[in-house]
């Protein structure tokens, strides 16, 4: 009967720490990048992320390239997979972005929709990015963009931790 019990225990214990999630927390930064489809925009994806993680939301600091100099933005993203929505202070376009685990909760889709700043119910362009941390302790990032009326693409980023 002990070994039943202990068993069980064992495999209880082996199956909650399987659904741990992955912690991003961390300064990422010179990303590696791997252009799957179309053109490769120059801020396609930040050169530096700071990411803040808690049990319930994920703060990014991230900063890109810019027509006159470095841009750091900053966002929280809720990981509750519920939709949050902000109007952008610059382009004055509503901005939804949702997360959401996966299953075994080691990888995290962040959604993003951008709407028109004179139409906000209608969607500009979606991004949709997947993050997973590599066996190498890197930052792996695939970055899709989907575009009402420009071109679509995707790329690969890998970040190193700072």
């Amino acid at each position: 009967m002990n070994k039943l019990l202990g068993f069980f225990t064992a495999v209880l214990l082996a199956n909650s720490a399987g659904a741990q999630k992955v912690n991003f927390a961390g300064v990422w930064t010179n990303p590696k990048l791997e252009m799957i489809s179309g053109i490769q925009y120059s801020n396609a994806v930040p050169k530096e992320i700071k990411v803040t993680q808690t049990k319930d939301s994920l703060k990014l600091e991230r900063t890109s390239a810019g027509n006159d100099g470095d841009v750091t933005g900053t966002e929280t993203i809720s990981l509750n997979g519920k939709p949050l929505a902000r109007v952008s202070k610059t382009s004055k376009r509503t901005v939804t972005t949702s997360a959401t685990w996966s299953t075994d909760k080691k990888t995290l889709t962040i959604n993003t929709t951008y709407s028109y700043a004179e139409k906000p119910a209608e969607a500009e362009y979606k991004n949709t990015e997947v993050w997973e941390l590599s066996p190498e302790g890197t930052l792996l990032i695939t970055k899709t963009s989907d575009a009402a009326v420009t071109d679509d693409w995707k790329i690969k980023a890998e970040y190193s931790k700072k």
